[in-house]
C-alpha cells in the first residue's frame, strides 16, 4: 500500500457517460482513466512527486511510482501488484524464513493490538515468542568448546506437566509448563534432549527483530486514526483463519467515546482508572486513596486484623464449586474435574471484608498461593498444620453479614495533592483581588451599560456593532496592500475618511478604497471573480411559490339525500355567511435598485473602470442589489439600497452619489463590509496567499542556515575566546616596579671603571708592570664576551617577544573580526524574523484571551511593518494602529459560566460564581458578547494589565508572555500615535485662534486649499499606484474624445493600461 502523508493513496473513479468514440488518457500502474487532458497532466505530476512511502518497508521520499515498486507483499497475487524480481525474491525469502505455523500464531497474536508504534509491536512479538517453540523451529544451544554453538532443528516436543501434578495442586497454566525438546543438530545428526527453554535460543538468521519488522510490515496495517487496532490483510486472514470483525470495544466509536469519557473524568478532578474500576462499585471494597488501598480500621470486639475472615458471599456472585465443595477438604477441582479459569484484569470485584491487606507471601503453600486472588476463599481447604487457628467464620445470616458490612468504618479521606499550575483560569480557587484590570476605553458612541458616553464633540457616529467589520476592513486593506494596490493608512485616517462628507471635495482615501474592491470583483476581461447569488433562481422559485398560492383549494361535496329546498337553502346560508376577503395591497415598493439596474450595465462598467461622476457609487448599487438575493445579506443589503435608491425618487448616477455622501457612516461601513467579503473569495487572493506561504518556507530554511551558522561562530568564539583567556598572563605588561626588580644585575664583583682606576694605579705600585696588563687585558675581554652574550640574549628575548606579541594581537583580531561576524549574523535572524511576521498574512494573530474569555488584539503583530509602509504617503506619522483592541467573549465559550448548573456548581466549589468574579476583578468597564470591542492606548495601562494578569491560568499566562515580549514595542507605537494626534489637534487650535483674530478676506486658490486640509484624511494619497501606473484606481477610465469630422485612427475607449 502505497502512503500519502500517512493516509492511502485513493484512485480516482473513471468519468461517467464515456462512449466508445471518446478519446482518454490512461495511467497503466493506476487504471486511471481522463477524458481532460489537464487532469491527466496534474495527476501525473501528483505522482511524481517525491511525497510518498511505502508501507511495507516505511521508507519515504518516494514517487508514487517508486512506492509501488518498493511495496513487497508476501502475495503478490492477492494484492495484485507488480514487484520485481529483486523484491519478489526478497518476499519469498521472507516466506521462507518463516513457517506456517509461526506466521499463523504471530498473525493471530497481532491481530486487533492496538500498539501505536510499529516498533513496540515488533519488540511485543519478540518477547512473546522468543521461547516458545514448535517443532520444526531452527534453534542453537551453546557447548563448551572453540565450537561454542551448536545449530539445529526441534523434531519432538513432550509435554511432561502432568508427571508434575498430584492431587493438591492444581493444571499448571502454560507459562508454567514443563517439556522435553529434542533437537536434531546439523552437523552429524546427534539428538540432543533439553528440559528447559531457557536453555534454547532461535537461529538469528531466521528469527530477529529485523526479520520480525520486516514480515509486519507486509503483512499487517492499520487505520489513520489514532488507536486503530493492527488488523492482518485480507488475504492473510482467510488462509490463517483469523477472524476480522473488530471487537466493539475498539472500534472508532467505542474508542473515541472513551476518550472523551476519560478527559471528562480528568475535568472533574477524578482519574479515570479511580473512576472505573470495579473496587468503587457499591459491592466492591472499599476505596482507594492515590491508587492505595485504605487501610481498614480495627471493628469492634474483633481486635486487630491478624486473621483471614472468610465470609460467605452471597449467592451468584461466586461459582457453584466454590461455595459447596464436593468432597470434605477438597476442592472441586481436585476430583479430576476441569480447573477454575480466573481471568481478571483488573482488582478483584468481590473481596471478603476481613482479608487483610498485608497477608505474607509465605502465608500459604506454594500450590495454594493462587487462592488469595480468588474471588472468594472455599472454607474447607487442606491449609497447612496451625493455620487454621487463625480463621474467624462470619456469621451466615444475611442479616448479621448486612449489619456487619454498615459497622465498617468510612474509607479514609483522599490525601491533600497540591495543584500544579498552570490549570484552566476559572478553575483557580483563590484569585488575586488586589488589582483590578484597567479601565477599557471605547471607540464607538454607543457604550456598555455602567460607562459614560462620550461627549457631544467627541461623538464620530460610529456604533459599536460597525466597530468589528471597520477593524477587520481596515485590517484586511492594509496587509493585504499588494493585491489591492494601496498606500498603507493608519486606523485614524480610515476612521475619518468613512465619515467625511463634502460637496466640494471629494476624499481621496475613500474613494480609492472603494475602487480597489471593486476591481478585484470583475478583471480587465469581464470575467467574475467572486461567487454572487443567481437572480434567475431565486425569481423561479418565487414564481413557483405564487403559483402554488393563486391555485384554489376544492370546495367540499355537498351532503348527498338532499332535496331542492333544503339545498336551495343551504346555498343561500353560505352564501350570506361567507364573508368577503379583502382585497390584498400590493407591496410597496422599498427602494428602485431592479428599476435602476435594468438600464445600467454595472459589470461593463466595471470592465472599463468607469468610476467618475458617480460611476462606482452606481456599481455599489448594482452589486447589493445582486447580494440582496442572499438571504442571509437580504435584510441589511435593503437598509443600505433604500437610502440609496429610495422608493420615491427618481434614480441617477448623480442622486446616487449624493444619497452615497450624506449616507450614515454605519450603513458606509456595512457597505463596504460586504464588497469587501466577496474579495477574500477570489483566485488572486487565494494566489497571494499560496505564495506568501511558499515565501514563508524559504525564509525558514535560510533562518535556519543563519541559526546553524550562528552555532558554528558561537562555537569558535568560545574556543578563541579560551585560548585569549590562557594567554593573557602572558600578554599583560608589567608594572614599574616590577620591572625595576626584575633589572638585570652584573655578575661580576667589581665594575669596569673601578677596575681600570685599580689597574692605573698598581701601575706605579707594583713591579711587574706587565704581569698586571695581561690581567687587565684578559678581564676585559671576558666584560666585553660577557656583554655581547647579555646583548645576544636580550635580542633574542625581544623577538620572542615580538613574536608572541605578533601573535596575540592577531588572536584579538580573530576575536574581534568573529564578534562582528555574530552580531551581523543575529541582525540576519532579526530581519528574518521580521520578514516572516510580515509575511504571516493568512490570519489575525491573536495575543490571547484573559480569564473570562476575552481576545486582545494588536494588529501590527503580523501581517504589516509596525509602523506601516516607510514608502507610503503618510510614513512620517510612524504608526498604524497604536492600540491594543479587547474583543467580548464568544456567546458558545463564556454562556455556559453563566447559567444553570454551572453558577451552583462554581458556588458550591468556590463559594462565587464566574459573574460575580467578572464584577470584581475586571473593574468598572466590562464586555458581554464579542460584537463590543474596547481598547488601550496608554503604556501605563499595558503595565497595569501585565500586572493583573494571574499567570496561574493557561490563557492569561501566554497573554502575559505575549505582551511582555513586545510591550516596548506597543508603547513605542502607542506613544507615536499620541503625538501625532496631539500635534494635529494642537494646529487646528492655532489655525482657530489665527481665524478669529482680524484679517483681510481673500479668495485665493491656497486658502480654499487650506482650509479643506483640516482634516488629516485628506492628506493621504495612493502613491504605490500613482509611482508604477501613472494613475490611481478612480482615475483609470479616459473617455474616449470627441474629434472634428476628420479622418481619424480607431483607438479603443478603455483606458490606460
Amino acid at each position: 500500500m502505497v502512503l500519502f502523508k500517512r493516509k492511502p493513496v485513493k484512485f480516482d473513479l473513471p468519468p461517467k457517460n464515456i462512449t466508445d468514440h471518446d478519446e482518454v488518457w490512461v495511467i497503466e500502474k493506476t487504471g486511471e482513466v481522463y477524458n481532460d487532458y489537464e487532469k491527466y497532466l496534474r495527476r501525473l505530476d501528483f505522482y511524481d512527486q517525491k511525497l510518498f512511502t511505502c508501507e511495507s518497508t516505511g521508507h519515504s521520499g518516494y514517487t508514487f511510482f517508486e512506492a509501488m515498486e518498493s511495496q513487497v507483499s508476501s502475495e503478490p497475487v492477492w494484492e495484485g501488484i507488480k514487484v520485481t524480481e529483486t523484491q519478489t525474491e526478497a518476499s519469498r525469502e521472507i516466506d521462507s524464513i518463516f513457517s506456517d505455523v509461526l506466521r499463523s500464531r504471530v498473525l493471530h497474536f497481532v491481530q486487533f493490538r492496538t500498539t501505536p508504534r510499529m516498533d513496540d509491536l515488533v519488540n511485543l512479538v519478540f518477547d512473546e515468542f522468543k521461547e516458545q517453540y514448535m517443532v520444526g523451529d531452527r534453534v542453537c544451544i551453546e557447548v563448551e568448546g572453540p565450537i561454542g554453538r551448536r545449530y539445529g532443528v526441534i523434531t519432538d516436543i513432550t509435554d511432561n506437566s502432568q508427571l508434575h501434578q498430584n492431587v493438591f495442586t492444581r493444571s499448571p497454566d502454560d507459562q508454567y509448563r514443563a517439556y522435553t525438546y529434542i533437537i536434531t543438530m546439523d552437523d552429524n545428526n546427534e539428538p540432543i534432549t533439553k528440559y528447559k527453554a531457557a536453555d534454547l535460543q532461535r537461529d538469528r538468521k531466521y528469527y530477529s527483530k529485523l526479520i520480525l519488522k520486516q514480515f509486519l510490515r507486509s503483512t499487517v496495517s492499520r487505520e489513520s486514526w489514532i488507536g486503530a487496532p493492527w488488523m492482518a490483510k485480507d488475504h492473510l486472514a482467510k488462509r490463517y483463519k483469523i477472524p476480522t470483525k473488530i471487537p466493539e470495544n475498539k472500534t472508532r466509536e467505542m474508542v473515541m467515546a472513551q476518550r472523551k469519557l476519560t478527559n471528562g473524568s480528568r475535568q472533574n478532578g477524578a482519574s479515570p482508572v479511580q473512576q472505573t474500576h470495579p473496587h468503587q462499585l457499591p459491592n466492591g471494597h472499599a476505596p482507594q486513596a492515590n491508587g492505595h488501598r485504605a487501610q481498614q480500621q480495627p471493628q469492634h470486639g474483633q481486635g486487630p486484623h491478624s486473621f483471614v475472615n472468610f465470609a460467605n458471599p452471597p449467592h451468584g456472585q461466586h461459582p457453584p464449586h466454590l461455595m459447596h465443595p464436593q468432597l470434605p477438604g477438597f476442592p472441586q477441582h481436585m476430583q479430576g474435574g476441569p480447573p477454575p479459569q480466573f481471568a481478571h484484569q483488573g482488582p478483584p470485584q468481590h473481596l471478603p471484608h476481613g482479608v487483610p491487606l498485608n497477608i505474607p507471601q509465605n502465608a500459604l503453600p506454594p500450590n495454594l498461593a493462587h487462592i488469595l486472588h480468588h474471588p472468594a476463599l472455599p472454607v474447607n481447604l487442606p491449609f497447612q498444620h496451625g493455620f487454621m487457628q487463625y480463621q474467624q467464620f462470619a456469621p451466615r445470616n444475611p442479616s448479621q453479614q448486612q449489619q456487619q458490612q454498615h459497622q465498617q468504618p468510612a474509607p479514609l479521606a483522599k490525601p491533600f495533592e497540591p495543584i500544579k499550575y498552570p490549570i484552566e483560569d476559572l478553575d483557580i480557587s483563590q484569585p488575586r483581588l488586589s488589582t483590578v484590570r484597567p479601565t477599557l476605553k471605547f471607540f464607538s458612541d454607543d457604550v456598555p451599560d455602567g460607562v459614560e458616553s462620550p461627549a457631544e464633540e467627541d461623538k464620530t457616529g460610529i456604533l459599536m456593532k460597525s466597530l468589528g467589520p471597520l477593524l477587520c476592513a481596515w485590517e484586511t486593506l492594509n496587509v493585504h496592500d499588494t493585491i489591492y494596490m494601496l498606500d498603507s493608512f493608519t486606523f485614524d485616517d480610515f476612521a475619518e475618511a468613512m465619515r467625511f462628507s463634502s460637496e466640494e471635495r471629494d476624499c481621496e482615501l475613500f474613494v480609492e478604497v472603494h475602487c480597489s474592491v471593486l476591481k478585484q470583483i470583475i478583471n480587465e476581461n469581464g470575467k467574475l471573480q467572486a461567487p454572487l447569488p443567481n437572480m434567475a433562481e431565486v425569481e423561479d422559485s418565487d414564481e413557483d411559490v405564487s403559483s402554488e398560492e393563486s391555485t384554489p383549494t376544492p370546495e367540499p361535496e355537498p351532503p348527498k339525500r338532499t332535496t331542492r329546498s333544503s339545498l336551495r337553502k343551504s346555498e343561500v346560508q353560505q352564501i350570506v355567511e361567507k364573508p368577503r376577503t379583502p382585497t390584498p395591497e400590493p407591496p410597496r415598493e422599498i427602494h428602485k435598485a431592479a428599476d435602476f439596474i435594468a438600464d445600467f450595465d454595472w459589470i461593463e462598467q466595471l470592465k472599463i473602470r468607469n468610476f467618475q461622476n458617480g460611476g462606482w457609487q452606481a456599481i455599489m448599487v448594482a452589486l447589493l442589489y445582486r447580494l440582496s438575493f442572499d438571504p442571509i445579506q437580504k435584510e441589511i443589503c435593503d437598509e443600505i439600497l433604500t437610502v440609496l435608491v429610495p422608493g420615491d425618487q427618481d434614480s441617477s448616477m448623480e442622486s446616487i452619489a449624493e444619497n452615497y455622501r450624506n449616507m450614515d457612516v454605519n450603513l458606509r461601513i456595512a457597505a463596504l463590509d460586504q464588497a469587501l467579503r466577496l474579495t477574500v473569495t477570489t483566485e488572486a487572493f487565494r494566489d497571494q496567499l499560496n505564495a506568501a506561504s511558499l515565501e514563508m518556507t524559504r525564509l525558514r530554511k535560510e533562518k535556519i542556515e543563519f541559526q546553524r551558522k550562528r552555532k558554528e561562530l558561537a562555537d569558535e568564539l568560545f574556543k578563541l575566546d579560551l585560548e585569549r583567556k590562557i594567554k593573557l598572563p602572558e600578554n599583560t605588561p608589567a608594572s614599574p616596579s616590577d620591572a625595576k626588580e626584575n633589572e638585570d644585575v652584573s655578575m661580576l664583583s667589581v665594575p669596569d671603571s673601578v677596575a681600570e682606576t685599580a689597574d692605573g694605579e698598581n701601575e706605579d705600585e707594583d713591579a711587574s708592570a706587565a704581569k698586571s696588563r695581561t690581567r687587565t687585558k684578559n678581564k676585559r675581554k671576558a666584560a666585553a664576551e660577557e656583554a655581547r652574550k647579555e646583548k645576544a640574549k636580550k635580542a633574542k628575548i625581544e623577538a620572542e617577544k615580538n613574536k608572541k606579541q605578533k601573535e596575540w594581537e592577531k588572536l584579538l583580531k580573530a576575536v574581534d573580526d568573529k564578534k562582528d561576524e555574530l552580531k551581523e549574523c543575529e541582525a540576519n535572524i532579526n530581519e528574518l524574523d521580521d520578514d516572516l511576521r510580515e509575511t504571516l498574512v493568512h490570519r489575525s494573530k491573536v495575543l490571547g484571551k484573559d480569564r473570562f474569555l476575552n481576545k486582545y488584539y494588536w494588529f501590527e503583530h503580523n501581517g504589516m511593518p509596525f509602523g506601516g509602509v516607510p514608502n507610503s504617503s503618510t510614513a512620517e506619522y510612524g504608526y498604524a494602529n497604536g492600540r491594543i483592541w479587547v474583543q467580548g467573549p464568544d456567546a458558545e465559550e463564556l454562556q455556559p459560566c453563566l447559567e444553570e448548573p454551572a453558577l451552583s456548581q462554581d458556588m458550591q466549589r468556590f463559594k462565587f460564581t464566574i459573574p460575580q468574579r467578572k464584577e470584581k476583578e475586571e473593574g468598572s468597564t466590562h464586555l458581554s458578547t464579542s460584537m463590543q470591542w474596547a481598547y488601550y492606548d496608554d503604556p501605563e495601562d499595558i503595565d497595569r494589565l501585565i500586572v493583573w494578569l494571574d499567570e496561574r491560568g493557561h490563557r492569561e499566562k501566554q497573554l502575559r508572555k505575549e505582551l511582555q515580549i513586545f510591550r516596548d514595542r506597543i508603547a513605542e507605537y502607542m506613544e507615536k500615535m499620541k503625538k501625532h494626534l496631539t500635534k494635529v489637534d494642537k494646529t487646528e487650535e492655532d489655525e482657530e485662534d489665527e481665524d478669529s483674530k482680524p484679517r483681510i478676506s481673500t479668495r485665493g486658490k491656497a486658502n480654499a486649499e487650506k482650509e479643506e486640509a483640516k482634516e488629516r484624511c485628506l492628506l493621504w494619497t495612493n502613491s504605490i499606484m500613482f509611482d508604477e501606473y501613472g494613475y490611481i484606481h478612480s482615475t483609470e477610465y479616459e473617455p474616449p474624445k470627441k474629434g472634428k469630422a476628420r479622418v481619424v485612427k480607431a483607438t479603443k475607449g478603455k483606458g490606460r493600461r
